[in-house]
């Protein structure tokens, strides 16, 4: 993974979950990547639902 790769999921993850640098460096590859694939499906879910919403 490159640096700038892992800066972003690094960001999404504090961005959105409020957790340090050390939480999420703490993590191992594969956790740390289920958790942003979770969060990016949760979000994905709740956009799709404003957009419903939207259109009545």
């Amino acid at each position: 993974m490159s640096t700038d790769a892992l800066r972003r999921e690094v960001f999404f993850l504090a961005y959105h979950l409020h957790w340090s640098w050390s939480e999420i460096m703490d993590m191992d590859t594969k956790e740390r990547r289920t958790f942003v694939n979770l969060l990016s499906e949760q979000i994905e879910r709740e956009n799709a639902q404003v957009k419903a919403a939207r259109k009545g």
